[in-house]
């Protein structure tokens, strides 16, 4: 005979706990800000603790540290500028991957509070995933202005020189440049789609992940939900190190100055 138990699937949209000041606090949220602390208290302890002669622990996490500034540093082809993000990319990964392994605790889901669940991943809000894709977004717009300038930047979408002189040097010519002036409009909703696809890729994966273990829990009680949860935590991993890959990059793509894409 199975062991099972029912439950009712997490809803799409976070459910509120509490107001403060006004501002509406999710369960996804205060999970967050939970990770949030404990990671900054976790980060101070490592840092007062180091040692020129590392511990055991201090060595993982410097193995782990170099490790991610060599994936870093290859996917921007440059070490010095892989160092320059390695602070941000790191801390999208670390948070992302921590947040997302806190929810896969046994129990951590079981708290309620007035009927309503205490804690959720963070990365099934997609208000969470959407405006740490749209800040990431707008940093590699402003990357590309500081490496080609403000009209660089704008050079990359509206190429209306390329049409004038294109059509100084022929009609064949002219014509492949307001071609490449139109290809030029469609990187903008390129750039735009990335908000998107960096933001439901994380969600989606996070959320049915969420949906499915519920599903196997519901239906086959303790061996399939344990394989099940076993590779939930390799997603949730994996999506965070996806996350904070792509974001490098993008980065490397908006500061790559037009004629080195030529070559």
């Amino acid at each position: 005979m199975w062991f099972q138990y029912s439950s009712d699937p997490a809803p799409v949209k976070p459910e509120t706990l509490f107001e403060i000041f006004g501002m509406p606090i999710s369960n996804a949220m205060l999970l967050g800000i939970i990770a949030t602390i404990i990671l900054t208290v976790l980060a101070v302890v490592v840092r007062k603790k180091a040692k020129l002669v590392p511990s055991k622990f201090q060595t993982a996490v410097e193995v782990a540290i170099e490790g991610f500034y060599g994936l870093t540093s290859q996917i921007l082809n440059s070490k010095e500028t892989g160092k320059k993000m390695l602070p941000l990319i790191g801390t999208i990964f670390v948070f992302f991957g921590f947040s997302n392994v806190m929810a896969l605790f046994p129990g951590v889901t079981s708290f309620t509070y007035d009927g309503v669940t205490m804690f959720r991943t963070p990365t099934n809000d997609f208000n969470m995933t959407f405006s740490v894709a749209l800040g990431i977004i707008l940093l590699t717009q402003y990357a590309s202005m500081q490496t080609v300038g403000f009209f660089g930047h704008l050079g990359k979408f509206f190429k209306i020189k390329g049409v004038f002189t294109g059509f100084r040097q022929g009609i064949g010519k002219g014509f492949l440049g307001l071609i490449d002036f139109i290809l030029g409009l469609f990187d903008i909703i390129a750039e735009l789609a990335k908000v998107f696809s960096l933001s439901l890729r994380l969600f989606g994966n996070m959320y049915a992940g969420e949906i499915m273990a519920g599903v196997l829990l519901g239906a086959f009680a303790l061996v399939v939900p344990s394989v099940w949860l076993g590779f939930n935590l390799f997603v949730a991993v994996l999506q965070a190190m996806v996350f904070g890959a792509l974001t490098a990059a993008y980065y490397s793509l908006a500061v790559t100055k037009p004629e080195e894409v030529e070559e």
